[in-house]
């Protein structure tokens, strides 16, 4: 196989064994599957922590204390052009 114990677990030596009896075309879709299936769990994951952290920037930009720099233009004279 390859330089590393792939058959590592009896999971991943049944996996193999069917990858085996594929063709070309089929051991490459499948490789193309698991690939895209962990892409996109990390392109989910870092949506998720970006939700997260955008939901708690949110919470603590919008408070009352702060309120006042809302209409900093008005406050500080700066005209809006």
């Amino acid at each position: 196989m390859t330089a590393f114990n792939a058959a590592a677990t009896p999971r991943i030596a049944e996996v193999l064994a069917v990858a085996a009896r594929l063709n070309l075309t089929e051991r490459l879709l499948v490789a193309r599957l698991l690939l895209d299936s962990v892409l996109t769990k990390e392109i989910d994951d870092e949506s998720d922590w970006q939700q997260l952290s955008l939901s708690a920037f949110e919470k603590e930009w919008d408070n009352e204390e702060d309120a006042i720099y809302d209409n900093w233009r008005e406050l500080y004279g700066v005209s809006a052009r």
